[in-house]
């Protein structure tokens, strides 16, 4: 059986064989690079885009923070809760819809808000209302809870114990 020999390159083939493997190779990494630098990017705009989405879902908006609180039956965030706010506009006997200030004291419209809460009920079946304490929440929303009178931990360690601060 007879064999027949392989073709004889022409001179200077296998430089040019190699410059091909060398630039397939070179155009290969390039486009490796350039894919690796959009996934960083991506990558990274994603992060940017969920935490701005938990600061936005975390945080409340100005106007409930500033005109709202939510009003606990115990001194628990477990314990049941009813949130209470202030509207944004009231309408008079005229009919005529006007905005409703924003009270200066956040603390004490928070108290005199949970303390309607208390009269109405809502809270106990007891219409009085009892020593309330003023914290605040992560969300910086106020946080008001009934004092049990034989507690003897000042406003600041009972909000500290519940995990919030206290009320501002």
């Amino acid at each position: 059986m007879t064999t027949n020999p392989p073709p004889t390159l022409p001179t200077g083939a296998d430089r040019r064989i190699g410059a091909l493997l060398d630039d397939g190779l070179a155009r290969h990494d390039r486009t490796h690079r350039r894919r690796g630098r959009l996934t960083a990017v991506a990558a990274g705009a994603s992060v940017l885009l969920a935490a701005g989405g938990l600061a936005w879902v975390t945080l409340a908006p100005h106007t409930l923070q500033t005109r709202s609180a939510y009003c606990y039956s115990a001194d628990s965030t477990d314990s049941r809760y009813t949130q209470v706010g202030i509207p944004d506009e009231a309408t008079g006997p005229d009919g005529a819809t006007r905005p409703v200030e924003t009270p200066a004291d956040r603390v004490a419209s928070a108290v005199d808000l949970c303390s309607s809460a208390w009269t109405a009920g809502i809270l106990s079946d007891s219409t009085s209302v009892p020593a309330l304490v003023v914290c605040t929440r992560p969300d910086n929303v106020l946080a008001v809870f009934p004092r049990d009178p034989s507690d003897d931990r000042t406003d600041q360690k009972l909000c500290s114990d519940l995990g919030l601060a206290p009320g501002r």
